[in-house]
């Protein structure tokens, strides 16, 4: 037992060996370790342009390059595939070369954060962290108060509900923003999947409120209002689709509610009818 148990010390001693002198296993064939080459780790884009985040491996073999969010554990991209619900993230890679940069289209305020480009191995992780600023364009402000909202009208349930409010004042940016949903007052709420994040830019004299739902339910569905602490007020119908609800089949007597409806080939026929009969009663009663 004591012989067997200083064989497993020897072997992890080895491991760790290996590991230290940057190598790693494909089976029982020691190959290079991976690692990464060099690039930068802050990337700052405006809001609709396309985000490029870099990440290049060496040594990547048959390995994988795993992207993902760094407050999340589900992966945004495994490989060349995209494991999230949101056309507008996708890899970039030429074959033969090192780079696995991800690509957000028309990247969005709530884009913003930590981002993590992984490779796993069998000695260790790896992990190279990059973080993406968006910036609100920087354009003149015309001294005019306005307030808005963007963000997606009719949602699947189960998806991220994901709405960005932008107030400007006149002289300065708001003192703050507040969100309501049919009346009710929003705030943070982890134990809900509800998430609110703000920040101000005095050079446009803008607050901005992003406030996220995971998980929609169909009681999220309802009018989001945002507030600013001057009372700017301006509202979004969010719709929440259920698309495991069948199709509700119309009853068969609908389709006689009204003659020469479009698309009901039986009403001509109806009417039809009812002009022979009235014309039948009005030749009687002139023969009687």
């Amino acid at each position: 037992m004591e012989l067997h148990f200083d064989g497993l010390i020897l072997v992890i001693y080895a491991l760790e060996q290996v590991t230290a002198i940057g190598l790693d296993y494909i089976g029982t064939t020691l190959v290079p370790l991976p690692k990464f080459i060099p690039t930068k780790g802050n990337f700052t884009f405006k809001v609709g342009e396309l985000a490029r985040l870099e990440c290049a491996v060496d040594n990547l073999s048959t390995k994988k390059v795993i992207w993902r969010r760094g407050s999340e554990s589900n992966p945004l991209t495994i490989g060349k595939r995209t494991f999230v619900d949101d056309k507008r993230v996708m890899i970039e890679h030429t074959p033969l070369h090192q780079n696995w940069n991800l690509l957000i289209k028309r990247v969005r305020v709530d884009d913003e954060g930590m981002y993590e480009c992984q490779v796993s191995s069998q000695a260790r992780h790896l992990r190279h962290h990059v973080y993406l600023t968006v910036e609100v364009s920087e354009t003149p402000h015309s001294g005019n108060p306005d307030i808005r909202i963007s963000g997606e009208k009719y949602v699947e349930k189960g998806q991220k509900i994901n709405l960005t409010c932008n107030a400007t004042g006149e002289e300065h940016p708001p003192d703050d923003l507040d969100w309501f949903k049919n009346g009710d007052k929003l705030s943070t709420n982890y134990g809900n999947g509800i998430f609110i994040q703000k920040r101000v830019s005095l050079t446009t004299k803008t607050i901005v409120s992003i406030l996220e739902i995971k998980n929609a339910d169909m009681n999220d569905a309802g009018v989001y209002i945002c507030r600013t602490s001057g009372l700017q007020i301006t509202s979004l119908r969010v719709n929440v689709l259920n698309a495991h609800t069948n199709n509700v089949k119309r009853h068969k007597s609908d389709k006689y509610n009204w003659i020469g409806s479009t698309g009901d080939s039986t009403a001509p026929v109806m009417c039809g009818d009812l002009i022979t009969l009235v014309y039948l009663l009005t030749l009687w009663t002139t023969v009687t």
